[in-house]
């Protein structure tokens, strides 16, 4: 559902982190990770010996990109798997989901976390030869801060310096214990000082980062691809250096049952897919041994119907809530052979720590008509229009959620839109009610930027449900100014009460993404950190290429 959404960015938010991806999502502290579904087994060939160099890997993504500028441009999971390429960033996940220094050294606040202090490693350059050094990361993150989209994610940020050769110091506004984490997402991607400068098409056609692959070509819709970075700076526990491959190509495959198939005919050697009859059809040719597949049980995506709350007739709250009564999430799963235990009551899994009990209601139309029909009779008719993606799943689940509302007594058009401009038309407000997929922060703080009021307003919002709510907001603010756990858990069940009270979302399910692979793949999910820890395997459907080799 949603699949073929994923904002991890439009921005990224600060995650995405900015995590959003400041966002994306994406904070400091382990966050609970959605629980596969019973038939989510990993089904992996075990290496015959130690890894090798050379090779290629065709990677089927589910869309494509409007550029690779991490400061600019808007980035949904096919984005960041670029951007991965590319790039690295100035933080990653451990193993258990927490925010570990990654082309940083080490990260220091201050008792009141307004101050952060970024040290950086020594000896590191970008693919052009200059260095990663603190004028450099100064100077990207304050690109990102100038940009009218990531920088809204960056509001928080009062300043960036280069405090020493490898130091930076970012000052806050608010208190904020989560920046690491906001900086494992997009805008915690380092840009040289060099793309930065160049001038249009250069400064988003041609990336330069510090990243395991250098890019060699760009053939927009078609594919993407880079070759191995011969100065990367990172060495696997032998010393031999990496990435291993020699290639990397991501090749936007958008029907999920195709990249399948483009994995069987051996066009590519490696997909991702958030399609759950793409999932099955994996699992089937896994368990015959012909390929190998793989479950992220990280946080991941929720689908959901989000309202545009400054917009008639979605403006009145009693319209999104007699709609939710009205929506039957059973039957939409079913249609999208979704297992009934990704069914989605909140952001948060049942199994997340950050998970509460809210009472979130749907299927129960004879209220939600009464309701809408009180409406009705006060301000007249209701029509809107609800739109998605053009993905087949995502076309057929809108159809149903419109025979759903219309049997409710209301008027519905459904209409597609490209991924680009739906991810823009959300961030403008050029919209009553979308289907989309987002949410993934492993921190929920990382996620701030898409629910504060603070981004709910303007020409531009990263709070694409333009909800403003005071109790909401000072939990927000709460849930990201504190690292004690009590706290933080208090303040995120006030966020999912106001939620679920004034309904910006009507949840639907929670997503499921799984990466398949050819038989000789190695190494495609056992990532580790910078000092060796094992990192995150993987996280919505993002994947780093860094140490994953092919067996001969």
């Amino acid at each position: 559902m949603g699949r073929n959404m994923k904002l991890r960015s439009v921005v990224s938010a600060a995650a995405a982190v900015v995590a959003l991806s400041l966002v994306v999502a994406a904070c400091g502290s382990s966050g609970g990770g959605n629980t596969p579904g019973a038939s989510s087994t990993d089904i992996t060939v075990k290496a015959a010996g130690a890894p090798t160099q050379g090779g290629a890997v065709k990677f089927g993504v589910e869309a494509e990109s409007d550029g690779f500028n991490p400061t600019t441009n808007r980035w949904a999971v096919s984005g960041h798997l670029v951007g991965s390429a590319v790039f690295d960033p100035l933080a990653a996940y451990d193993e258990n989901g927490k925010a570990q220094p990654y082309l940083a050294k080490s990260f220091t606040p201050s008792t009141d976390f307004k101050t952060w202090t970024i040290e950086l490693r020594p000896n590191v350059n970008f693919s052009d030869g200059t260095p990663v050094d603190g004028a450099a990361v100064a100077k990207c993150l304050n690109a990102m801060k100038k940009d009218p989209l990531v920088g809204i994610a960056l509001a928080n940020i009062a300043s960036v310096t280069a405090s020493g050769p490898l130091s930076v110091t970012v000052s806050m506004i608010d208190p904020d214990a989560s920046l690491v984490a906001a900086l494992t997402t997009q805008v915690g991607y380092v840009v040289a000082p060099a793309q930065l400068d160049a001038a249009p098409p250069a400064n988003t056609r041609s990336p330069i980062g510090s990243g395991p692959f250098v890019q060699k070509e760009w053939v927009p819709d078609n594919h993407w691809t880079g070759t191995r970075n011969a100065n990367y700076w990172r060495s696997d526990t032998a010393g031999n250096k990496l990435p291993y491959l020699d290639s990397v190509e991501f090749r936007p495959i958008t029907d999920p049952q195709s990249r399948v198939n483009s994995l069987l005919a051996g066009d590519v050697n490696m997909l991702h897919t958030t399609d759950f009859p793409a999932m099955a059809k994996l699992t089937t040719e896994a368990k015959s041994g012909a390929l190998q597949v793989v479950f992220d049980s990280t946080e991941n995506e929720e689908s959901f119907v989000m309202f545009n709350t400054s917009k008639a007739p979605v403006d009145d709250v009693r319209v999104r809530e007699g709609l939710k009564l009205c929506t039957d999430p059973v039957a939409i799963r079913l249609i999208n052979e979704t297992p009934e235990d990704r069914a989605a009551d909140s952001q948060f899994t049942k199994d997340s720590p950050w998970y509460s009990e809210t009472g979130f209601k749907t299927n129960d139309p004879a209220a939600g008509k009464a309701l809408l029909a009180t409406v009705i009779a006060e301000k007249g008719p209701i029509s809107l229009s609800l739109t998605t993606t053009p993905v087949p799943a995502n076309v057929n689940t809108t159809a149903l959620i419109k025979q759903q509302w219309e049997a409710c007594g209301v008027s519905v058009t459904t209409t597609t839109t490209e991924q680009s401009k739906f991810i823009l038309d959300m961030a403008t407000g050029n919209y009553q009610a979308d289907l989309t997929r987002q949410f993934s922060g492993t921190d929920p703080a990382v996620d701030y930027v898409w629910w504060t009021g603070k981004n709910a307003t303007g020409a531009l919002a990263l709070n694409f449900a333009r909800l403003n709510d005071p109790q909401l907001n000072a939990a927000l603010d709460k849930g990201r100014a504190s690292p004690d756990m009590a706290i933080r858990k208090e303040a995120y069940a006030t966020v999912q009460q106001r939620q679920t009270a004034l309904v910006p979302y009507i949840w639907l399910a929670h997503s499921q993404w799984a990466l398949g692979a050819a038989k000789n793949i190695r190494n495609f999910t056992s990532m580790t950190l910078p000092d060796g820890a094992k990192a995150q395997p993987f996280q919505g459907g993002i994947v780093k290429l860094t140490e994953t080799w092919i067996e001969k």
